[in-house]
C-alpha cells in the first residue's frame, strides 16, 4: 500500500474551486495547493478572488484566476476552456459557489429570490458538472468531482432557526446531482461525491445570515444551534481539510456517490 504522504499527494494534478473568494472556497483552494495541486479559482468578486490568488501563489503552485458567475452558462464554459488551455486537463473539481437570501417562510418566499438561489446553488453545479465531466471523459485518469452541499441538503430546519427554503431545496438537489453523476460515470473513472458541512466559522454565508439579524437574534440562534449540536460548538474551516484531501486524492479511488457530513453530530439525532 502507498505511504500516506503519497496517497494524499496532489502534485502534478490540476484542481478547480468555484466560489473561491472567501470562506469554504478559499480554504479548499489553499488545502489543495498545499497538497501540491495547481489551482484554478473562480468567483464573482474580483477583488476578494485576487486576495485568494495572492495567498495561493505563496505556496509555490501555479494559479489561474477566472472571474465568473456559475449561474451563467457562458461563464462556466469560459472557465473550463481557460482551465484546459492552461493546464491541459482537470483532475479535481470542487463545486462550491453558493449564495443565501434573507429568511422568510416558504409561503412568503419571493419568486425572484427562489430563482436567484436555485440558479447559483443548483443550476450552477449542474452547469459545472456538465463541462467538468466532458473534460474528464477524455482523460484516461478520469477525475474527482466534489460538490459542496450542506447538512441542510439532508434535513429540514426548525422554523426557530430562520430557514430559507430556496437554500434547503438547492442543497438537497446538489446531493441528487452527485448521486446521479456518480452512477452514470463511475465506469469512466470519474468519481462524484459531496461534502455536507453544518455550521462552521469563517464563511461568507454565515456573515450574510448574521447581517440580516439583530444582535439579540444572533445570540438566540447561536444558543439554539449549539444546544442541538452534540459537540456543543461550531466547526472550524480547517476541520474540513482532511475530508477534502481524501476525496480529491488517490486515498478515495473506490469511493463515489457518497455524502460526507461534517456537522458535530447534528444529524445523529
Amino acid at each position: 500500500m502507498s505511504a500516506a504522504k503519497d496517497l494524499f499527494n496532489l502534485q502534478g494534478k490540476t484542481a478547480l474551486v468555484t466560489g473561491a473568494s472567501s470562506g469554504f472556497g478559499r480554504s479548499f483552494a489553499l488545502t489543495l495547493a498545499e497538497a501540491g495541486a495547481d489551482v484554478v479559482i473562480s468567483a464573482r468578486n474580483e477583488e476578494r478572488l485576487a486576495e485568494t490568488e495572492g495567498l495561493l501563489k505563496k505556496t509555490g503552485v501555479k494559479v489561474l484566476k477566472i472571474v465568473g458567475d456559475m449561474s451563467k452558462p457562458d461563464d462556466v464554459s469560459k472557465m473550463i476552456d481557460e482551465t484546459v488551455s492552461r493546464f491541459k486537463g482537470l483532475d479535481v473539481a470542487v463545486n462550491n459557489a453558493g449564495i443565501l437570501t434573507k429568511p422568510v417562510q416558504l409561503h412568503e418566499m419571493p419568486y425572484e429570490e427562489w430563482q436567484q438561489v436555485i440558479s447559483v446553488n443548483l443550476t450552477g453545479v449542474f452547469l459545472c458538472m456538465q463541462k467538468e465531466i466532458a473534460v474528464m471523459l477524455k482523460q484516461p485518469r478520469g477525475g474527482s468531482i466534489i460538490n459542496i452541499s450542506s447538512v441542510l441538503g439532508l434535513v429540514g430546519l426548525d422554523p426557530d432557526f430562520n430557514p430559507r427554503v430556496n437554500y434547503i431545496a438547492s442543497k438537497h438537489g446538489v446531493i441528487g446531482l452527485t448521486r446521479q453523476g456518480a452512477v452514470e460515470y463511475a465506469a469512466n473513472g470519474i468519481r462524484v461525491n459531496a461534502m455536507a458541512p453544518a455550521w462552521h466559522t469563517g464563511t461568507s454565508l454565515g456573515k450574510a445570515r448574521s447581517d440580516n439579524q439583530s444582535a439579540e437574534e444572533r445570540e438566540q440562534r447561536e444558543k439554539k444551534m449549539l444546544d442541538w449540536t452534540p459537540m456543543k460548538r461550531r466547526g472550524e474551516l480547517a476541520e474540513l481539510q482532511g475530508l477534502l484531501l481524501f476525496l480529491a486524492s488517490d486515498a478515495s479511488t473506490y469511493t463515489t456517490g457518497q455524502v460526507f457530513v461534517s456537522d458535530g453530530g447534528w444529524t445523529a439525532h
